[in-house]
């Protein structure tokens, strides 16, 4: 009896030996491996944050300079957006507002609502966006005679509703500067169009198709 008990005590010790000995040798090798994976996990998200300047900024504000000094009118172009980083999309809010330097001319102001989608991994590039808007026109109503006189002195105003597409391209700094270029086309679905006087480049709201193009955007990400 106690010559078999010794037999399994020298057994069981023989079996401990083995499995200590290969859990030593194979400790080494599991622990590289956890090596590598945290450092390629540290890579990548290195490599994502380093090629996306916007990974801590949440909201950003724009204006158009050029506009404000090149036109001859009073005319304000800017906007507010929130970064969606989770999926790779922007809410902006684009607005402009034209005050002629004649009351024959129209007056106009309008609301974007854009969703603009990126299309790389990072808020940085090109994006495909649709966008709602509200314009508000007040100016002279009819049309222009065949010597381009204004034909009518009646004032009114309009609300439109329109819906449209477009894309664009985005440039961020990791200081928080960015600059933007688009090129929208939509038309205008509630509204009355072509119903003021006026010339061509005054009345871009009036017609009853939307496009716009925006080069000299510059904005500020925080």
């Amino acid at each position: 009896m106690k010559k078999h008990t010794s037999t399994q005590i020298i057994t069981l010790l023989v079996g401990l030996f083995i499995s200590v000995s290969v859990f030593s040798q194979e400790k080494p090798v599991s622990t590289n491996d956890k090596i590598d994976s945290i450092y390629y996990l540290q890579k990548q998200m290195y490599g994502e944050q380093k090629n996306n300047p916007l990974f801590d900024k949440k909201l950003g504000v724009e204006f158009n300079f050029i506009r404000l000094v090149y036109m001859k009118d009073l005319t304000l172009s800017g906007g507010f957006s929130i970064f969606d980083l989770k999926n790779k999309a922007e809410i902006s809010f684009p607005m402009y507002f034209q005050k002629p330097s004649s009351s024959k001319d129209l007056t106009a102001f309008t609301l974007d609502c854009h969703y603009r989608y990126f299309l790389r991994n990072t808020l940085n590039g090109f994006y495909l966006s649709a966008f709602t808007r509200y314009a508000y026109l007040q100016g002279t109503l009819g049309d222009n005679d065949f010597w381009g006189e204004q034909t009518s002195t009646t004032q009114s105003t309009e609300n439109k509703v329109g819906l449209g597409f477009g894309l664009g391209y985005r440039i961020f700094s990791y200081r928080g500067l960015y600059w933007g270029t688009s090129l929208s086309f939509g038309r205008y679905l509630i509204g009355k169009s072509n119903k003021f006087q006026g010339d061509f480049i005054s009345l871009d709201d009036d017609n009853e198709f939307i496009f716009d193009f925006e080069l000299f955007k510059f904005g500020w990400a925080f």
